[in-house]
């Protein structure tokens, strides 16, 4: 499947984020969950959204598809790195495929039952660690890179580490009540979630032409 980097991108940025918030309107108007703005109430988790008949029908797929984009997105940045001849390792490129492993993971056992409780409080972490991971790296050969603007990789990277931080900060704050903020780990959430995601975009506008 050969598909333009710049396009992977794009793709990669609004697929899974159009997904979610088509299926929060779609869940909030059958009342399966409550109107809010999540970024900023924390009223329903990113999951719950696309836990619910109907809607589950159309949130796994849609995920499913950005999780195969994601593969293709990390497979033809690997190898933009090394026909440039950054020397960047196949050990970061497994690291990338073990946390799209988590995410299909979760996505697949996504409802009830012990297993989609292991990927909701263990899974997923495993999946954000990974990926945060895999774009320090990544990022890290960015400034190296002719195709990209060097002072836009140098600031892609500490964004990815600045992120990565953060990350490390609040993870014993969202697998332990330690804040007593209402709808806390939800908030943190979608807003991190978000943050992940912006990388994406920033590559994006970071490459000088059409790959």
């Amino acid at each position: 499947m050969n598909v333009n980097f710049k396009h992977l991108c794009i793709i990669c940025f609004f697929l899974p984020l159009l997904t979610i918030i088509i299926s929060f309107i779609w869940s909030a108007n059958l009342n399966l969950i409550n109107w809010c703005i999540p970024n900023f109430d924390g009223c329903t988790s990113i999951s719950r959204v696309g836990r619910y008949e109907p809607v589950v029908y159309f949130f796994k797929p849609l995920m499913l598809i950005y999780a195969i984009f994601l593969g293709l997105f990390w497979k033809n940045y690997y190898k933009l790195l090394n026909f440039d001849n950054i020397n960047i390792s196949k050990f970061s490129l497994l690291i990338a495929y073990c946390s799209i492993l988590f995410l299909v993971l979760y996505i697949i056992f996504l409802g009830e039952g012990k297993l989609y409780k292991f990927f909701r409080q263990i899974g997923i972490f495993i999946y954000i660690f990974f990926t945060l991971l895999t774009q320090i790296i990544f990022s890290n050969k960015l400034k190296s890179l002719s195709y990209f603007n060097k002072k836009f990789g140098y600031l892609i990277y500490y964004y990815s580490l600045i992120l990565g931080l953060v990350g490390l900060l609040l993870f014993p704050f969202m697998i332990m009540k330690i804040i007593e903020i209402t709808n806390f780990k939800n908030i943190v959430s979608w807003n991190y979630f978000l943050l992940i995601q912006i990388y994406f975009l920033m590559i994006f506008f970071g490459l000088k032409k059409k790959l």
